[in-house]
């Protein structure tokens, strides 16, 4: 089948949608409106009609977030129902980064469980428990007892082999951080195992925002691990995603112990100038010699240029062939993205912030 069969009616749909999505009042409707329930209730009559029902029945914003969380999964399951199946396999890929979440999330009920011996019995309900890629048993997860009985949830998932890596004595000791990177870094090989099966104008398409992707994902993890937080090399190696174009200077310098800040800001200027400039801003200021709280809003600062230059690189993708992969890869990530919005607005009016304040945060 060639590209126009494959791409044409699908992604002309998409195109539709990510044009309604773009235009839609939705967003500004909530920032504008003078409390919560008001700002759900704006959501009434569109694409997200299904939160304002779930909160006029419940009145529980965390059910809100579960219902969006479940609409994530039903949009990508719908693309990929749409696709010949190489594509609609990669697609199964990115959905399980969703998977992944969901795994985290119940995980760290189970550990409040079991090793800090908190009641998880009110929290329990905001579990997704429908498949998402895999065959896993959410509820197994959330009642298990013993570390034998976590891992029986995954025995039969991609996942299986990596909670074989750990133990209940072994998270108890070191926590969740080393297991929810690993958990991380087994996605992006998913990935680009995933990319290699693409026709080759999918996978150039694919391959460009992705190498952006692990590229942000480590530039994050430098600050935030190596300068924020101050890890060692040897678990700062850990953190970072073997891909991307920076991993392997990034990696060579911090595996001798010889990354500086200035040598950051070299590596990371040949790419991405924007950010590099933003770290001499910080040094400029002192912040990395100064208090967490005041590196922490240089790194936020950082991480919002990064977001914005992460959808630049997704949505320039539909000025490019609209007959490939890229249409619909822009579609879930925009789709993502105002899902993401819609619970960060939400969130802002639970706890009574201004619209100017919540218009600073999420534009």
């Amino acid at each position: 089948m060639d590209s126009v069969s494959r791409y044409g009616y699908i992604n002309s749909k998409l195109r539709a949608r990510i044009g309604s999505m773009m235009s839609s009042g939705i967003l500004d409707s909530m920032i504008k409106a003078p409390n919560l329930g008001e700002a759900i209730a704006s959501l009434s009559g569109t694409q997200y009609d299904e939160l304002a029902q779930v909160y006029a029945r419940t009145a529980d914003l965390q059910q809100v977030e579960l219902a969006l969380f479940s609409r994530e999964v039903d949009v990508h399951k719908d693309i990929i129902h749409a696709l010949d199946p190489r594509p609609a396999s990669f697609v199964s890929v990115l959905l399980e980064k969703s998977e992944i979440e969901n795994i985290k999330n119940a995980v760290r009920l189970w550990y409040s469980a079991n090793a800090l011996h908190h009641s998880i019995s009110y929290r329990a309900a905001y579990i997704y428990r429908g498949r998402i890629v895999h065959d896993i048993d959410w509820t197994r997860i959330v009642n298990a007892l013993t570390y034998d009985d976590l891992m029986q949830a995954f025995h039969s998932t991609p996942y299986s082999g990596l909670f074989g890596q750990y133990s209940d004595q072994r998270l108890e000791k070191e926590g969740l951080f080393d297991f929810e990177i690993a958990l991380d870094h087994l996605w992006f090989d998913s990935l680009y195992a995933a990319l290699d099966h693409l026709d080759k104008a999918d996978r150039e398409v694919a391959e460009k925002v992705y190498t952006v992707d692990a590229d942000l994902k480590n530039i994050l993890n430098l600050i935030r691990y190596g300068f924020y937080h101050h890890c060692d090399s040897a678990r700062l190696s850990r953190v970072f995603i073997a891909r991307g174009s920076l991993y392997s200077i990034l990696e060579k310098k911090v595996s001798k112990g010889e990354l500086t800040f200035a040598d950051a800001r070299e590596i990371i200027k040949r790419r991405y100038p924007e950010v590099n400039e933003q770290l001499g801003q910080m040094e400029a200021r002192g912040e990395l010699s100064t208090s967490h709280g005041e590196l922490a809003y240089g790194t936020l600062a950082i991480e919002n240029y990064l977001a914005k230059r992460r959808r630049k690189e997704f949505t320039s993708i539909l000025s490019g062939d609209p007959f490939t992969i890229g249409t619909i890869l822009s579609y879930i990530y925009l789709c993502r993205s105002e899902d993401n919005t819609i619970k960060a607005i939400l969130s802002a009016k639970y706890y009574g912030w201004s619209e100017d304040q919540i218009r600073r945060e999420v534009n």
